[in-house]
């Protein structure tokens, strides 16, 4: 990121999530605009709601009663992988991202492991460096969403994904509008 950037990574990442209302709105994230992002991003339905419910107690920010985030007054403005060193050449496992996030502290450690079990391919476990770079810049989520596309990448159970893929990508597309998890034709099956 450029120090000229108006930016900073954090918000362009929670922008994956304000641009999902059927009224996209750069600055107000809505709670069923997480919970559609984090569809996309092939969680499985309760995962996604979880974790968008834990967005928004954590970074509400408009009244006591509301649970939309405005986020230009977002406070927090770095990711918890900023400053780390990675080489964008080299794959990482698990353990190797949890170790060079270990100077950020435990909220680091936990930030790697939630991006490794986003992002780190399916068959090997091993996330790409070139991953964590665009998750450090603020654009990772966009293109985990195009993964999440095809079934490939499906994440496995074990790493928040669904239980029957199939499934999974038919009540989401009927119930969100959220299209995820096609078949190799590039259409989900009805």
């Amino acid at each position: 990121m450029s120090t000229s950037d108006p930016v900073p990574p954090f918000h362009r990442l929670l922008s994956f999530y304000s641009n999902r209302s059927p009224y996209p709105s750069t600055s107000t994230i809505r709670l069923t605009d997480s919970l559609r992002g984090n569809l996309a991003l092939g969680l499985d339905f309760p995962v996604a709601l979880a974790i968008a419910i834990g967005r928004h107690l954590y970074l509400r920010n408009t009244s006591l009663f509301s649970l939309n985030i405005h986020v230009p007054s977002v406070k927090t403005t770095h990711t918890l992988l900023e400053g780390l060193d990675i080489d964008e050449k080299r794959s990482y496992s698990r353990a190797e991202l949890m170790e060079a996030a270990k100077p950020n502290g435990w909220a680091g450690v936990a930030d790697a492991v939630g991006v490794w079990a986003l992002s780190a391919d399916v068959g090997s476990g091993r996330i790409e460096g070139a991953d964590v770079v665009s998750f450090q810049r603020g654009t990772l989520l966009r293109e985990l969403e195009m993964r999440r596309k095809g079934r490939e990448q499906a994440l496995p159970l074990y790493r928040g994904g669904p239980i029957s893929v199939a499934g999974h990508s038919w009540v989401v597309g009927k119930m969100f509008g959220v299209q995820v998890y096609r078949d190799d034709e590039g259409k989900r099956r009805d």
